[in-house]
């Protein structure tokens, strides 16, 4: 479905889709805008917006942002759990 928007999209065509997967609004998109709490935070390039500081605030949860020969994609940081934590 997201290649028939692109295609529409390259043809002219108005598109908007909403996402919540980030790598793959990245992987289709020509422009993306974050929105939080009813607001803008960022509009442009998915190279540009989607960065970890931004995501990491407007999600308040650290994420890590990877180029993969130039496909980025968003991936939560967790935060491992010590043995000992888990035994008290």
């Amino acid at each position: 479905m997201l290649s028939v928007a692109r295609d529409l999209a390259r043809a002219g065509r108005a598109v908007v889709v909403v996402l919540h997967d980030l790598s793959l609004a990245a992987a289709y998109a020509d422009r993306i805008c974050v929105l939080a709490r009813g607001a803008v935070r960022a509009d442009g390039d998915p190279h540009e917006v989607l960065t970890a500081e931004l995501l990491g605030e407007v999600y308040q949860h650290p994420v890590r942002v990877v180029d993969v020969d130039g496909a980025l994609v968003v991936v939560p940081v967790r935060e491992e759990a010590s043995c000992d934590a888990l035994l008290s």
